[in-house]
């Protein structure tokens, strides 16, 4: 008898024990605590603030990237950029303390990583692998799975989509066609020229119209050597053009049709920047603020 009381205030205290050591001393503060703690520290990288999963972003993404094949990423990177450097403002903050991506998104506006944060989630949910790196005060993306060639011609094929002049016509013996390339600025401008023609023309770039005046009057006239082909029925070339510059057509019989086309022109193929990922994976790099001639993805200023 006295053998079984003992075992019954034995396993009482072991009872209590139990419940105070695993129910009763557990604080829920504590547990509060921790994840915010755990929370705090995971959300001190970059990547961690990008929007993933969200449907709403993931339709509004399609409709962005609509005009593209679905297996063209390079499409889709370019897409995504203009739309972002078209309808974003990037303010002036540089306090990055506490990014908020879905915030700028609906207020179209917010800071240099809050955009940076913003363009690769519309990656993601274009199905595009990305990333964002710190380097001083600037942030890069990425978007990996792109091949340098790839995002060259996807870019080469916007900046077709937007000549300075793209002419046809049917010219007489001796008559001329040119284009005005004056500017305002001093900014450098190179231009790509594509010229094709029924019967021979001469294609000549003239450092102004006084040069070129001269010229068709038979006069001795300036022009740049490298930008001007003569007795061609077509042309590719690519030339430096004075600010004050001016191209021309004339051709050499009559009812000779003909098409013009002028870009700006510059971009190499070596211009793409990228980086190779931990995975091996070729990743454009790319600035959403950037200030340079050329605003797309993989052109680094």
């Amino acid at each position: 008898m006295i053998k079984a009381v003992t075992y019954i205030v034995i396993g009482l205290f072991v009872i209590f024990g139990f419940l105070y050591m695993f129910v009763i001393d557990v604080s829920v503060d504590d547990i509060t605590s921790n994840i915010y703690i755990e929370d705090k520290k995971k959300n001190n990288h970059i990547n961690d603030y990008l929007i993933t999963n969200d449907f709403n972003l993931k339709t509004f993404t399609q409709k962005i990237t609509s005009s593209c094949l679905q297996e063209d990423a390079a499409c889709k990177t370019v897409e995504i950029y203009k739309y972002i450097r078209s309808s974003f403002i990037i303010d002036n903050s540089t306090d990055y303390s506490s990014p908020n991506p879905k915030t700028a998104f609906l207020n179209r506006q917010g800071t240099y990583l809050d955009i940076a944060l913003l363009y690769s989630s519309l990656l993601l949910h274009s199905g595009i692998s990305t990333y964002i790196k710190k380097d001083n005060n600037k942030f890069y993306n990425y978007a990996c799975g792109i091949e340098n060639e790839d995002m060259y011609n996807a870019v080469i094929k916007d900046i077709r989509l937007s000549p300075f002049t793209k002419k046809e016509l049917t010219l007489k013996n001796q008559q001329v066609w040119a284009f005005d390339l004056t500017r305002n600025d001093n900014n450098n401008l190179i231009i790509d020229v594509e010229l094709y023609s029924s019967e021979k023309v001469d294609i000549i770039l003239f450092p102004n119209k006084q040069e070129m005046n001269a010229h068709l009057k038979g006069q001795y006239g300036r022009y740049n050597k490298d930008c001007a082909r003569f007795n061609i029925t077509e042309a590719k070339l690519t030339c430096q053009a004075p600010k004050t510059g001016i191209i021309m057509v004339k051709s050499h019989k009559d009812d000779n049709k003909f098409r013009c086309n002028i870009y700006r022109g510059g971009l190499l193929f070596g211009d793409i920047k990228y980086e190779k990922s931990n995975k091996g994976n070729n990743c454009i790099q790319i600035d959403v603020n950037s200030k340079g001639t050329f605003q797309y993805p993989g052109i680094i200023n």
